[in-house]
């Protein structure tokens, strides 16, 4: 009987974010709640279990939970977790394998490199001797410590990210063949004094495109090589050995995974410059939106993005959408727990006049008053229908709909992502009939808002995951470093 423990931790840390991340807010299961909660997902940990079943292995679930983008992690919450996880693993008792899925950029207060801490408690409690393959998001902080840490390292290829699924298969093939001793892995990193906004990531064009075009090429070319992992790190961390990077898991051959790590690093490098994007004023992105034959067109506010670790709480677009765009439907997101609370206080169709925005965020953000009428009030439970992490379920609180003329208001007590268009769905809002959408991601929403979008058109405004990283005050993170200084690598 082959006993493969398998978990699932996933957050990405915001360090500029104001809100900090409590235990609480992974909502974590442990032991059979595992299986019932995550079988069936379209996630890395929903392949695991899926491998396993088809492998004849018996899983071993230990921990899974998942919490959206935010600040750093209490730092007695983190103590908290790698107890949690170190107890965990060595009450899970001898374990032949260990399949894990973690994000690769969670902080807490005073620890810059959750992962790599996490991944040592794992390995002290099941021993070294246990292999561990790990899947990462690409927006990953990849680390000298996660590396020594792991076996085999797989990242996901795709963003907007479609193939959480498909990694998670590929990490356990990789740990099949190890247990097998048909595969001695082998891993190079390449860290490199870059970071890019997230706006321009795209692995289906542009530059990350070229840069995974390079890293295939190397695979295809080397029959040493199993795998290329290539981490455009999401920018909002000030840490230290903070970067862009490229892994290589190579089978016995260290010298062909560094060669093949340091061409498609050099690559990625050349290419920095490409990754700038285009960012629009809000009146000016209304204008050219209302200039687009048809509807809907997509503003996406990064700034603001929840899945980046900003609070959700900007009505600079509301405010936008009222002054520029009188009677022109439209849907705007966000969070204010306290105007949630006041529209509650009265039932569906009661006129409000509540102040939206700036609940978290007091520097970036202003209330903005609005009158209008309470159209709905819900839970805010749905599940996911889209391609990204198809099948979660998603709690964002007590929620409610305020029209404000002809733009229907979503006002939520948590924070939650907006890559999917069922947030505005599960309110009866559909976002295909309207002509203006607010959209609060910098890239994820793309693979189930472009194919109906008529346009899609970044908006500039300010707030700790701007795209433009010159407005971000990084105190920690290595100098130089690209765009921020002039500087060379190679």
């Amino acid at each position: 009987m082959v006993r493969i423990g398998i978990g699932y931790l996933l957050q990405e840390t915001n360090t500029f974010s104001p809100v900090r991340t409590s235990l609480a807010d992974f909502s974590l299961c442990r032991g059979e709640e595992v299986l019932s909660r995550w079988r069936g997902t379209r996630t890395e940990i929903g392949a695991f279990l899926d491998a396993a079943a088809g492998a004849g292995w018996t899983p071993v679930p230990l921990f899974a939970g998942w919490a959206i983008t935010a600040g750093p992690l209490y730092q007695t919450e983190f103590s908290a977790m790698r107890r949690m996880v170190a107890d965990t693993v060595s009450e899970a008792g001898p374990l032949d394998g260990i399949l894990l899925a973690l994000h690769g950029s969670m902080c807490a207060e005073d620890t810059g490199d959750c992962e790599g801490v996490l991944l040592e408690e794992i390995r002290r409690a099941a021993g070294h001797s246990c292999p561990l393959a790990l899947t990462l998001d690409l927006h990953a902080n990849l680390t000298t410590r996660m590396v020594s840490a792991a076996d085999v390292i797989v990242a996901y290829r795709t963003y907007p990210h479609t193939d959480m699924y498909d990694t998670g298969l590929e990490a356990a093939a990789l740990l099949g063949r190890v247990l097998r001793r048909e595969f001695h892995p082998a891993m190079a990193m390449v860290k490199l004094p870059l970071i890019v906004p997230a706006e321009n990531m795209q692995t289906s064009h542009g530059p990350f495109a070229e840069v995974w075009r390079v890293a295939a090429g190397c695979a295809a070319a080397d029959p040493a090589i199993q795998s290329v992992s290539v981490f455009g790190v999401q920018p909002w961390l000030d840490i230290q050995e903070m970067g862009c990077a490229v892994l290589v898991v190579a089978d016995r051959q260290l010298a062909s995974a560094q060669s093949a790590a340091t061409q498609v690093a050099r690559r990625f490098w050349d290419l920095r410059n490409e990754f700038e994007v285009e960012l629009l004023q809000p009146a000016e992105a209304i204008q050219r939106a209302l200039a687009v034959q048809g509807g809907p067109v997509i503003l996406a506010e990064s700034s603001d993005s929840p899945t980046a670790g900003s609070p959700g709480d900007s009505a600079e677009m509301l405010e936008a959408l009222l002054a520029h765009a009188p009677g022109q439907t439209a849907a705007v997101w966000l969070r204010d727990p306290g105007a949630v609370e006041q529209a509650w206080e009265r039932r569906p169709g009661s006129d409000v006049d509540l102040t939206l925005g700036g609940a978290f965020d007091k520097v970036n953000r202003r209330p903005v008053r609005v009158r209008g009428r309470v159209r709905s009030l819900s839970d805010g439970v749905f599940r996911l229908k889209g391609q990204w992490n198809h099948g979660m379920r998603v709690e964002m609180g007590r929620t409610a709909v305020i029209e404000a003329g002809a733009v229907s208001v979503v006002v939520s007590q948590h924070s939650a992502s907006m890559i999917d268009p069922e947030l505005y769905r599960s309110q009866g809002i559909e976002p295909r009939d309207l002509k203006l959408v607010v959209v609060k991601s910098p890239n994820g929403f793309r693979v189930d808002y472009s194919p109906f979008a008529a346009a899609i058109l970044l908006v500039d405004t300010p707030g700790i995951s701007s795209a433009n990283l010159r407005t971000l005050n990084y105190r920690r993170l290595p100098r130089p470093i690209h765009p921020l200084d002039a500087t060379e690598w190679y």
